[in-house]
Formats: C-alpha cells, sequence, structure tokens
C-alpha cells in the first residue's frame, strides 16, 4: 500500500502547486485532487489537466483520487440530481485524464425534510443511470461514508452496492468516520472488495474528538488485517486535519500503519 494526502486538508490559501511541493517533501506516495478550487476546476480542457498530472509527477506524486464535487445524487428535487449528474460526468472524464482511478462521491444526507427511504432510492436510481458511464469511462463511483445521517450500516451500504451491481460502483471507505457508531474492521470484512479507495483519520469516543493516527480508538491492526484479507492495496489517503508539522507526522503514523501487516 502507499501514503496519500487529500488537498482538503492542506491550507486553502496556497495554491496547487504549493500543495504538491510541500506533499512530495512531507513523503507522500499521492495525492487526492480536490476540484473545489480556481486551480482545479470541472471546465478545464484535456491538455490542462495532463499539465497537472505532469506537475504531479514532477513533485513524485500519483494523483490517487478526485473529491469537493456536488453530487447529491439523493436529493429529492430532480433538477438537483440531474445537475448533481452532470457534475460527476465532468469529475468522471477529468479523472480519466489525470490517470485516477476512482472519484469520491457523496450523495447527500437525511433529514427532516428529506426522509430516508426516499433518500436511499432516489440515490439508487441516480447510480443506476449513471454506472453505465463510469463503466465507459472506466472510473470507478466511490460513496463515501460521512456523518449525513445515510447509508449508516455496511449491510446497507453492501445492498446499495450489490443492488447497482456494476463493477464501477464501489465505496470510498473512511475509517475514522465510522468510530462514532461502529467498528472499521467490520465494515471492511462486510463490505469486501467493493472498497475502492480508504481515508484515514482516528477519533476518541470519550471526549467525542478527532486524535493524531494511531492515538484514538480505531484497532488498526485489526484494520489492516482486513485489507489485506480483501485484497486491498491501494492508498491510505490522508484526511488529518492540522498544520505542516502534522502531516509529516501523520505521513510517518501511515508508514507504521502499513507496517502492521
Amino acid at each position: 500500500m502507499k501514503k496519500g494526502i487529500s488537498q482538503l486538508v492542506l491550507p486553502r490559501d496556497k495554491s496547487l502547486k504549493e500543495h504538491l511541493q510541500f506533499a512530495g517533501s512531507a513523503g507522500y506516495d499521492g495525492i487526492e485532487l480536490s476540484f473545489r478550487r480556481e486551480d482545479l476546476h470541472l471546465d478545464m480542457k484535456e491538455r490542462e489537466l495532463e499539465a497537472v498530472r505532469e506537475m504531479c509527477l514532477e513533485h513524485g506524486l500519483i494523483p490517487c483520487s478526485a473529491c469537493g464535487v456536488s453530487a447529491p445524487l439523493a436529493s429529492p428535487d430532480r433538477d438537483e440530481r440531474e445537475r448533481g449528474k452532470e457534475n460527476l460526468i465532468k469529475l468522471l472524464r477529468c479523472a480519466s485524464v489525470l490517470g485516477i482511478d476512482a472519484v469520491l462521491v457523496v450523495p447527500g444526507r437525511v433529514s427532516e425534510s428529506v426522509p430516508y427511504d426516499a433518500a436511499y432510492e432516489n440515490c439508487l436510481r441516480s447510480l443506476m443511470e449513471i454506472a453505465p458511464v463510469a463503466e465507459e469511462i472506466k472510473v470507478s463511483i466511490a460513496i463515501e461514508n460521512v456523518w449525513n445521517r445515510f447509508l449508516l450500516s455496511p449491510l446497507e451500504m453492501r445492498m446499495l452496492l450489490e443492488t447497482v451491481d456494476s463493477p464501477y460502483v464501489g465505496m470510498y471507505f473512511d475509517v475514522g468516520n465510522v468510530v462514532i457508531f461502529g467498528y472499521p474492521e467490520q465494515w471492511i470484512r462486510i463490505i469486501g472488495p467493493k472498497i475502492r479507495k480508504v481515508h484515514v483519520k482516528d477519533f476518541r469516543r470519550k471526549g467525542y474528538q478527532w486524535t493524531p493516527l494511531m492515538e484514538g480508538d480505531v484497532n488498526w491492526k485489526a484494520v489492516m488485517s482486513e485489507l489485506k484479507a480483501i485484497g486491498y492495496d491501494d492508498f491510505l489517503i490522508s484526511e488529518v486535519g492540522g498544520d505542516e508539522e502534522t502531516h509529516r507526522r501523520t505521513a510517518k503514523a501511515i508508514d507504521r500503519i502499513i507496517s502492521l501487516v
């Protein structure tokens, strides 16, 4: 496995080039690119995206994931869902040019005005409509588990992915996001090879707080054992916030986590 870092946790006032310079110097192997920026967006031409890929490689970084695009596939508003699908298709095409094999998607959230069952049906329908595009482009849609009151169990996530039944629709597994209501190693075993990418961060239930990697309640040895069992050999991508020194320490912590198996 390799270690990556998400642009989402790097300073917003820094340029893409500055992010790449830092991530390379901090020891990361890859970077998750955010399309929520002026210097990286969905309307870039192919040659501009190719230049971004070259810039990543020049700094010793593999573009390993893409994120930052609004894709409310579970929304009750049909127009919102259509705009979300359009954004997602653009992101898939951008990712293909960059050599990225999976993109992060948060499909929406459940609220008082968005019933759980309706969100599930809308999300399922949207994924089934867009899956053929992902298959044609050969870039996976990876649904992330976040604190959105939706897809709250591994059984439910697995059912969604199995119903869509596409090799290019999987899960973006966030280790730390599970800890408040479950056990990451159980999710990994249940979801299995449908896991396309992994975010790493840590969480302590007592005190309800994020911690540095390996200082919270995540059983990293069990997590790595289950990842190995399902054949995952891709990036562990840091979504740990903090300053430059924190990111350097996080890179070293990921090395220690990888060495557990």
